[in-house]
């Protein structure tokens, strides 16, 4: 669930370091026609990889910051079977990601990322409705949970815009993701209307049948994400022209 969320915030914030007229001096472009865009893409990430933590580029110039990161509400939920609301949420571990795999051909604007995220731990709070092998389970209060080694396959498509200046502006038009998470816990605090033993009860059985409610989860999020992960590349591409973003 979380893989996709870090996933995305790491290739806005990769992204991040072509979007500036002026860059600081962390970071060297790489250029369109470099016959290894791909390595000098992973080698400026993994040279900025302690100032993607913070976010602090350097000079004033900011990214999303990675350690922590905070999430807006996330609604999920599919009929009577499963509903879940999950708020003010708190992830660590982001920074720590591994680039298995990157292909990048910048004059189509195309990137097709695989990643691994060896640990990411989050708190929050949380709603659920959940029937689990015909128990409902349902409660509200606190959570944390952790997932253990998440792959996500991360796609970025765009295209160049013409301008009646003769520039050509960067708009990306579709970013779908696929998510797979091999570990996935989760404590529910107060579930049963705070019933010590049954919450116990109901912790263990959403742990130990973790495909069943995994299945309702990372589709939803998969659509959710996706969206708001475009909107937030367009704001950020808004003033930035191709030649910009990736110079001859």
């Amino acid at each position: 669930m979380i893989t996709k969320i870090y996933s995305t915030s790491f290739i806005f914030a990769l992204l991040f370091q072509f979007c500036l007229t002026k860059l600081p001096p962390s970071i060297v472009p790489c250029h369109r026609d470099n016959p290894e865009l791909e390595k000098c893409i992973i080698d400026a990430v993994e040279n900025l990889r302690p100032l993607l933590a913070t976010g602090d580029l350097g000079e004033g110039y900011q990214s999303p910051p990675l350690e922590p990161l905070y999430l807006d509400n996330i609604e999920l939920g599919r009929g009577r079977q499963f509903e879940a609301v999950f708020s003010e949420m708190m992830v660590k571990g982001g920074s720590n990601f591994i680039i298995n795999k990157l292909s990048a051909n910048a004059t189509n604007l195309s990137f097709d990322l695989v990643l691994t995220l060896p640990r990411l731990d989050f708190t929050g709070k949380y709603f659920m409705k959940l029937n689990v092998l015909l128990i409902n389970i349902q409660g509200r209060g606190n959570m944390r949970g952790f997932c253990e080694n998440a792959k996500a396959l991360v796609k970025i498509r765009g295209v160049r815009v013409p301008m009646p200046d003769g520039l050509e502006y960067v708009r990306f038009t579709r970013l779908p993701l696929k998510i797979n998470i091999d570990v996935f816990k989760l404590h529910l605090d107060n579930l049963f209307n705070g019933d010590r033993v049954l919450g116990e009860v109901g912790n263990t059985i959403i742990n130990d049948n973790q495909d069943l409610y995994l299945q309702e989860i990372i589709p939803g999020l998969e659509r959710g994400l996706s969206k708001k992960f475009l909107d937030i590349a367009n704001m950020m591409m808004a003033n930035t022209t191709f030649d910009e973003m990736f110079p001859l």
